[in-house]
């Protein structure tokens, strides 16, 4: 029968004079037209080998269930061995060693594959014609190229990744015809490309699949994976790290969940602090009979833990978590200083590869294995810990999407490469940011295209919390895992639009595009989770008030003129993220304004602004249940919530606003007013003079590093306060602002309740802590803002540049809050100012002192031994060198991923009023410059 087949394919292919077209392009056009020598997709069968992989078989699915989606009609499913002898146009795919039908075509020399051969998930489609039956050919490398090449076809009719995740309904289509041709996809720029579904469960995917999706069951189980799983197949994704929070079973707990993730070709792992595929919440201490997570004490009930599971999961395609920590997310038990935990972490290590290599049949450095450098591992790794040469180091941004420590020189070589887990989103220290997604594409390839340029190639790794969020961002990072320089920086700002043009359709691409990069700019300068904390002046909470009102306008007037088939996509892709987050900024914002202005009896609006802020909690409550109760149905119910940390509305989400009752109490009380500091300080006190009686809140701004900061009042108190009547200690309590932090600050804290009475008062601050400082004091019923500054210059303007003999200047759209100014590549060496390259800025100086401000994204520096360093010349002064990289944890770091800069300022004192150029020198690699501003007062009288 072989022998007949391939006479058969070799007659015909000869009558039909069949041949494979030269094509440059990695992927064919689609037409709903017919064209010549067009492969009329809308009309053909699908056939794949039987014996295929089973992944061959699901995708071959998904594309006949996807014509259907965009025709109407769905394409027969045919399995085989041999082509079926039909006049009707045919589309066979297979993988290379694995179908006979792909191995017959390319024995007989029809179908070529030697740019694709032995090579990682790559694919290759072609057109020819047997006889007078077209033939469209999907050959795969292995078993996901072959997958790849259908679901890629499945895109490029018209069905987007997210056809089911976010609703976003096919165009429909009279025919579909492929352009002819032979065109291929090589191998990806990352092995392993996937997510980790950190499932918080404050609302989100978890309670979704328990109470809406899957009540069945009540679990997260097969029945949403295979949805995750076929997610990740059109995005052509490979990897995951499944849900591992408590509440959520164990991926493991149900056999059928991997089982179907070797189904699908999914590679599965385990998240940084879970070892061996295991899911120690669920499966040690939920199970409680294991005792203490304790390598110590329990070694061996330890090691028999992790053997199980590699010993059930060792036949499926994994990678393997090595290593030790604490269960969940927690420090490492029973070691208390470095040395003792980087020694269990040895000996973790070694005897989790000690049992790979004896339970996995194949040699142990072929085995996938990673050791997550987060936390305590990267501490234990920069102390000692010996990685094999063939163990991925998998590094990690600082959570909020700045990449820290990538691969030096020497880590660049080693056989197992390096790989990254990036977070799209997070919960955790400082503040948490679960609710929206907020990276722009230009700040995802900014960082990941760094960490590329070091040798992060092995694993992308994405967390997406419950993946719906994320949508928009996730697809732009799981193309860039793919194609790394298709989406380099200097372009990535264009992504959104072409996503727009897919998912919506040209004639709604720009403005959505537009919309968009607003919205990512807005965030970037305080995400919608942490606008609470930032401190702006208040020209620019103004300002940012009525630019987010604007876009949500922009978004509801769009709205009208989508086709009703998209408007649940538009709304959960487009409309509820930037709705939402303006209403979460004005909520905000203008509560704190209202409190602000209540200071000033003048000031009248204070109680319009208090309603406008409780308006919009009502709406962000109304708009929220819409999405979850309404919505097709009530499809997506339980999966938001907009205050997802605070159920209750208590605390961060519930800003408070001002009342009639606190007018009427400023109104009663001495005005408000700020206290000279040095005057406080002093033996004599500062003389205070009030116009009546009354009670006045203090306040007081200050750097204050404390030795046991916490949540206690009494560890955080760092002076006195007395006046004429009474006596207190002031602790640092503050607002706007979180704790953890061994250095605390600036901040504002109330500090307790001072009684004037009219006429002269005396208030002196004594005992203050060593090393605390105190920046302003002010009496009132809330602290001012910051003044705005006399002129701010975006990085953009400069008036002239100057590359170095490694690098060049590039202005990255997007890139921030405004158009970020970098060096590119990001291999440059680092520079001494001789060297370095750099901008130019023309500034007016005024007669006497200046203070100028540098604004930089809180970039980290590139690897350890390196910096984070620019330094700045006015004229013909001596340039100062600065540093912007941070310590995990500090005060620093938090102050700065909050508001989303660094800063730093420089004081110039001008002998007289003229133009000056400032230069700014870049002197590491990964320096962003955003902004300058100049002549900031420390706060608005």
């Amino acid at each position: 029968m072989k022998h007949k087949l391939l006479l058969f394919l070799t007659f015909l292919c000869v009558l039909s004079s069949c041949s494979e077209a030269i094509n440059n392009k990695d992927f064919p056009e689609i037409y709903e037209r017919s064209r010549a020598k067009s492969f009329p997709l809308s009309e053909a069968s699908i056939c794949v080998d039987p014996n295929d992989y089973q992944v061959v078989n699901i995708t071959a699915n998904m594309l006949a269930d996807d014509i259907e989606r965009v025709t109407g009609t769905r394409a027969e499913l045919i399995f085989a061995e041999e082509v079926p002898v039909s006049n009707k146009a045919i589309v066979i795919a297979g993988t290379i060693g694995k179908s006979r039908l792909i191995d017959e075509f390319i024995e007989k020399a029809l179908l070529k594959v030697e740019d694709i051969e032995g090579k990682w998930e790559s694919f290759v489609l072609s057109t020819v014609k047997i006889g007078k039956t077209p033939v469209l050919l999907i050959a795969g490398s292995d078993r996901r190229g072959t997958a790849y090449g259908l679901t890629s076809l499945s895109r490029a009719i018209g069905v987007s990744p997210w056809y089911w995740w976010a609703d976003l309904t096919p165009q429909r289509k009279d025919a579909l015809y492929v352009q002819q041709g032979r065109f291929t996809q090589g191998e990806p720029s990352v092995q392993y490309r996937g997510i980790f579904i950190n499932d918080e469960r404050f609302g989100g995917w978890a309670k979704w699949v328990e109470q809406t999706f899957d009540k069945e069951s009540g679990e997260v189980g097969p029945k949403v994976y295979k949805q995750v799983f076929e997610l990740l197949l059109r995005l052509k994704g490979n990897y995951l790290w499944p849900a591992m929070h408590n509440g959520s079973r164990a991926f493991n707990a149900n056999p059928e969940n991997a089982r179907l993730a070797d189904d699908y070709a999914i590679v599965m792992g385990s998240s940084h602090c879970e070892q061996m595929l295991r899911n120690n919440e669920d499966e040690w201490k939920n199970v409680g009979t294991y005792g203490d997570f304790n390598f110590m004490t329990n070694r061996q009930t330890m090691l028999d833990y992790w053997e199980t599971r590699v010993k059930s999961n060792g036949k499926y395609e994994n990678t393997y978590t090595l290593g030790l920590r604490g269960i969940h997310d927690y420090p490492m038990e029973g070691a208390n200083t470095t040395a003792e935990r980087t020694k269990l972490m040895q000996e973790a290590l070694d005897e989790q590869r000690a049992m790979l290599a004896r339970n996995i049949d194949k040699p142990l450095e072929e085995i996938p294995q990673v050791l997550c450098t987060y936390e305590e591992v990267l501490d234990a790794y920069h102390h000692g810990l010996q990685v094999p040469e063939d163990v991925t180091l998998l590094w990690c941004d600082d959570k909020h999407g700045y990449t820290r420590n990538l691969c030096n020189p020497q880590e660049m070589q080693r056989k197992g490469g390096a790989g990254i887990y990036y977070h799209l989103s997070y919960h955790g220290d400082p503040a948490s940011w679960i609710w929206l997604s907020p990276l722009s594409p230009s700040l995802v390839s900014n960082e990941l295209t760094k960490a590329y340029s070091y040798g992060v190639k092995k694993i992308w790794v994405f967390n997406v919390g419950d993946i719906k969020p994320a949508e928009k961002e996730l697809s732009f990072a799981m193309d860039m895992a793919w194609d790394v320089e298709r989406w380099h920086p200097t372009v990535a700002h264009t992504y959104i639009e072409g996503w727009a043009a897919e998912s919506f359709g040209p004639k709604y691409a720009k403005e959505i595009a537009a919309m968009q990069a607003e919205y990512y700019r807005l965030q970037a300068s305080g995400k919608d989770s942490h606008v609470y904390f930032v401190i702006y002046p208040e020209q620019e909470i103004e300002e940012r008030v009525e630019q987010w009102r604007s876009l949500a306008e922009r978004a509801k007037k769009l709205s009208e003129q989508i086709p009703e088939a998209l408007q649940a996509a538009y709304f959960e892709l487009v409309s509820y993220p930037i709705v939402g987050a303006a209403m979460l900024n004005e909520y905000q914002l203008l509560s704190r304004l209202s409190l602000a202005r209540a200071n000033y009896c003048g000031s009248t609006n204070a109680l319009e602004l208090a309603e406008r802020a409780t308006q919009m909690y009502h709406s962000l409550n109304e708009w929220t249940d819409y999405y979850n109760k309404e919505l097709l149905g009530g499809k997506w119910d339980h999966f938001f919530c907009w205050m997802p940390y605070h159920w209750d509305g208590s605390k961060i989400m519930n800003a408070p606003v001002a009342t009639a009752e606190l007018l009427e109490s400023v109104k009663n009380s001495p005005k408000a007013r700020y206290i000279s500091v040095s005057e406080a300080l002093s033996d004599e006190g500062v003389e205070i003079e009030a116009e009546k009686d009354g009670e006045m809140i203090l306040w007081i701004e200050a750097l204050t590093p404390t030795q046991n900061f916490s949540k206690t009042r009494e560890n955080n108190i760092y002076c006195r306060v007395s006046t004429d009547t009474e006596t207190f200690q002031a602790a640092a309590t503050p607002i706007n602002n979180i704790w953890h932090a061994p250095f605390v600050g600036p901040m504002w804290s109330k500090v307790g309740t001072i009684h004037l009475k009219k006429g002269k008062n005396r208030l002196n601050i004594t005992e203050l802590k060593e090393g605390a400082r105190i920046d302003n004091i002010f009496m009132g019923s809330y602290p001012p803002f910051p003044a705005m500054p006399e002129t701010i210059v975006k990085a953009s303007e400069f008036s002239s540049k100057c590359n170095s003999a490694e690098g060049s200047i590039e202005v990255i759209s997007g890139l921030g809050y405004n158009d970020g100014v970098v060096v590119l590549p990001y291999t440059t060496p680092s520079y001494d100012v001789s060297q370095a390259p750099y901008v130019e800025y023309k500034l007016d100086l005024k007669q006497g002192k200046n203070t100028i401000e540098l604004r930089t994204l809180p970039t980290l520096r590139v690897y350890e031994g390196r910096d984070a360093r620019f330094a700045v010349s006015i004229a013909d002064a001596e340039p100062e060198v600065f540093s912007i990289h941070t310590d995990d944890f500090s005060a620093q770091w938090r102050w700065n991923v909050l508001r989303g800069y660094a800063s730093r300022t420089l004081e110039v004192q001008a002998e007289k009023s003229g133009k000056q150029i400032l230069r700014f020198y870049f002197l590491d690699p990964g320096i962003v410059l955003q902004e300058i501003r100049q002549n900031i007062s420390t706060f608005a009288e």
